[in-house]
């Protein structure tokens, strides 16, 4: 399971959130290299913006930890490529797509997020994938799903992980050297908000317009009457059309 990226993997039956215990492992120096945290259930999992995570036994919640390493925020759209191409290469029938800036959605709705975050020790990138989750709460069912629900088959987590975690390894080396202008084409292709007219929350302000891509940065492309807007990062996204 390890890799030359990731020496050193703990595995819990349950935590409150595998971001949360990262960050205590960085600040507590406790890892000279880069390490990884799951669980099998968190009991406080989060989204952005404080948003609690739905995270009950059976999905794959993992962050990725560097000590001492920071990375631009596109390495948030980066994580979604590459859990994009090992979902879309491990269930070819299943449709999956990426919405900006960190969902994984299937069929439409989202099955997976994506959390970084960084401090002055290094940076954690967080990963939920709802793998074997049996049930989806009445109050979440018309925007997310499992994997066990699309395909009535329960995935092997920790097969799933091996293959994340190798395929981020091989990738992050061109991240790294390009940064995240090599993947925009990839990231434009199976973009969920391409050419949609959507509604960008952000605090008290709404914008609407049309996404007309991403910038090589990573950022959000939006035209309307007033222009072209380059969107940095937003609270929540509407779509209507």
């Amino acid at each position: 399971m390890k890799t030359e990226l990731f020496p050193a993997i703990k595995f819990y039956r349950k935590t409150a959130s595998t971001n949360a215990l990262a960050c205590c492992y960085l600040d507590d120096h406790a890892f000279r290299k880069n390490f990884v945290i799951c669980a099998r259930e968190q009991t406080a999992g989060v989204g952005r913006l404080e948003r609690s995570w739905y995270s009950p036994v059976g999905g794959l919640y993992c962050t990725l930890a560097f000590p001492d390493q920071h990375f631009p925020s596109s390495v948030t759209l980066f994580t979604g490529v590459v859990i994009h191409k090992v979902l879309s290469s491990t269930f070819p029938d299943l449709h999956f797509s990426i919405k900006w800036p960190n969902d994984i959605l299937v069929s439409g709705k989202k099955v997976g997020g994506i959390l970084t975050s960084s401090n002055k020790h290094g940076t954690i990138i967080g990963m939920g994938i709802d793998c074997n989750v049996e049930r989806i709460p009445e109050r979440l069912k018309g925007i997310a799903t499992s994997l066990l629900i699309e395909t009535n088959k329960k995935v092997v987590l920790k097969r799933l992980l091996k293959v994340i975690l190798k395929t981020f390894e091989e990738n992050l080396q061109f991240f790294n050297e390009f940064g995240f202008i090599h993947f925009v084409e990839y990231f434009e292709k199976f973009h969920s908000l391409a050419n949609k007219k959507v509604v960008i929350h952000s605090g008290d302000t709404q914008l609407v317009g049309k996404v007309m891509g991403i910038t090589d940065e990573g950022a959000l492309n939006l035209e309307n009457e007033n222009g072209l807007h380059t969107i940095l990062s937003a609270d929540k996204i509407d779509i209507l059309n």
